[in-house]
């Protein structure tokens, strides 16, 4: 019995239609597809030439070499066992070899069995391809730092990445590089700082120096540069510029008003109107010394919605972040984009709030965070079904944690310490396993309770031990209206949770040690999956760092988040609540 015919495709560079562009150094992969096993291989490339040996990029020599076999038959290499590894399923073109610019190639690789049998059609889909050398601008480099960013870059002559810093903040950056859209490989990289004369620059290039050593600026500028080599020696150049600016943090307390509203006439109390809540937040602030309401509140709408810039961050020991549920300055702070999404999609606006808090600023951060608001907006869109596991979901839900873990460097997951983000509104994820959700009487929120089992938490006593809506919102016909025959919800909705413990279990994820809840909520309905899942926390990642500033020591101390706006809850425990962060923080009266 004859044996079919084995066969190959190759798989490097990618098939596309056409006659694709590769450099003057190509690397071809291939694997074995055919059913016969091939325990054989040979390859062969040459210039397209007709029949009279005339170069002649129009002629179909894949179909002279289908008809014609014996014309090809000197091209071909020996044939090589598979059992030779590497040399068997992948060679480079071009590397003892000179392939002439602008000119068309043809590589094909054929089989043999153990029979005997060998490939005998060849196509350019599968084991042959057909290309035109150009000149490459270089490899596509991607270089990234957790606090920065990153950026995308190819060639030598892109505009540098520039990012201003307070003093004494470590960096450590990482890169790498891919010449396949060309056919090549990378050779090696290197890097440096602050280097005066890139012509003189004779470090060479080493395959697996992909990232840098940590580093810390305390004046100045400072530029990185990184190279990246192809086989055929071109060059990627990545530059990062950090500037140091002064943080002097000399004032006690900024509050972001970030919730926008406006004077409507207030009917359902389902939002504060913009006088209601700028009263009540100026109120509490007050309280903290220090405060001047003049100066020491930034209103984003009053700004067009542009977040306040760093130099005014820097001026502060405290901030009060409030925010809204969408379209405001918060979001385009935290969001974080993704390492495998660098480049095409995201925010290229520094996160300043991470750098506040690893410096010793302490924050506050509160407001509306149902749907896509609160610690959600560092997710990308598509992302934002819940629960959504930051750490192993921060391109979208998965069933398991093997493609883009990056989402530990954003600010949700490093420096709030949250693992899973969950609503009360929201986009439901559908996986199996997964509660039907149903917010109206059910996993809407009735009340919070201080979570007294945390060792963070248990600290503070004066907390109250409750955290329930004021009375003024769930008057009868008010629209959260505990009377399920309401228009509203039959509770508070406007809630962001976080690990909560039926999707934790579900997952087989722990919290991180460093996650402190503060309070926990308890749904309308005794069986929402909702019911003791934490809605507010302490921060303690840099709970222990205390700056050197001019006005004198600033206090070590945690900093405080809180998945839902505490206009909607009673003046009381509100009062407690801000008693009791602000004498932690050193601005108590």
């Amino acid at each position: 019995m004859s044996e079919s015919e084995p066969f190959v495709v190759i798989d490097r560079p990618e098939y596309v239609v056409g006659t694709p562009s590769y450099g003057s150094v190509v690397v071809f992969g291939w694997h074995d597809a055919g059913e016969t096993p091939a325990v054989e291989i040979r390859h062969m490339w040459s210039l397209v030439v007709d029949t009279n040996g005339v170069y002649n990029p129009g002629f179909d020599i894949i179909g002279d070499l289908n008809e014609n076999p014996w014309r090809y038959e000197e091209k071909w290499t020996r044939w090589i066992s598979v059992e030779e590894g590497d040399s068997a399923s992948t060679t480079i073109v071009g590397d003892d070899e000179v392939l002439e610019i602008n000119r068309v190639y043809v590589f094909v690789v054929q089989a043999r069995g153990p029979r005997g049998s060998v490939t005998s059609l060849f196509e350019k889909s599968t084991n042959a391809r057909q290309f035109v050398v150009r000149p490459p601008s270089g490899p596509l480099m991607i270089v990234s730092e957790a606090l920065l960013g990153g950026a995308r870059f190819i060639g030598l002559n892109l505009n540098p990445e520039r990012r201003d810093l307070p003093p004494g903040v470590p960096l450590e950056f990482k890169w790498w590089a891919d010449a396949s859209s060309y056919g090549s490989d990378i050779a090696g990289y290197r890097y440096g700082w602050d280097i005066s004369n890139l012509d003189e620059w004779d470090a060479p290039f080493i395959a697996d120096a992909k990232r840098s050593l940590e580093v810390e600026f305390y004046t100045g500028t400072h530029t990185l540069y990184v190279e990246a080599a192809d086989l055929g020696g071109k060059v990627t150049r990545a530059r990062f510029e950090i500037t140091v600016v002064s943080f002097p943090m000399e004032r006690d307390l900024l509050w972001v008003d970030d919730f926008y509203s406006t004077d409507f006439t207030q009917v359902d109390w389902a939002h504060p109107t913009e006088t209601q809540h700028d009263d009540f937040w100026t109120d509490i602030c007050s309280r903290a010394s220090g405060f001047d309401s003049h100066r020491d509140v930034y209103d984003c709408a009053e700004n067009i919605f542009t977040p306040p810039d760093m130099g005014t961050i820097g001026m502060y020991k405290n901030i009060i972040w409030t925010y809204s549920s969408s379209n405001d300055c918060w979001s385009d702070i935290v969001a974080f984009t993704p390492e495998s999404q660098i480049g095409q999609s995201g925010n290229d606006q520094l996160n300043y709030l991470s750098v506040f808090l690893m410096v010793g600023g302490h924050l506050w951060t509160l407001g509306r965070s149902e749907r896509g608001g609160g610690l959600a907006a560092v997710l990308p869109l598509n992302a934002r079904s819940y629960p959504v596991n930051v750490r192993c979901e921060i391109t979208g839900n998965r069933d398991d944690c093997s493609g883009d873990r990056s989402g530990v460097y954003s600010m949700a997951y490093r420096d709030y310490c949250v693992t899973m983000i969950d609503k009360i509104q929201g986009t439901f994820r559908t996986d199996d396993g997964m509660p039907q959700r149903i917010v109206d009487d059910h996993d809407a929120m009735s009340y919070a309770y201080r979570d007294d089992a945390d060792n963070v938490t248990s600290l503070y006593p004066g907390l109250p031990e409750h955290l329930e809506l004021w009375d003024e919102v769930t008057l009868p016909g008010r629209y959260f209206w505990p009377d399920t025959l309401s228009e509203g919800p039959g509770g508070f909705t406007y809630v962001e949770c976080y690990d909560p413990a039926y999707w934790m279990i579900r997952t087989n994820e722990i919290s991180q040690s460093c996650f402190h809840p503060m309070y926990r909520m308890m749904a309308v309905s005794d069986a929402s999956v909702l019911n003791n899942c934490t809605v507010a926390l302490w921060l303690t990642r840099y709970a222990d760092v205390v700056p050197d500033v001019r006005s004198g020591l600033s206090i070590a101390a945690p900093s405080v988040h809180m998945g839902l706006p505490l206009w909607f809850f009673r003046r009381s425990q509100v009062d407690s609540i801000a008693g009791v962060v602000f004498s932690e923080w050193g601005i108590a009266p």
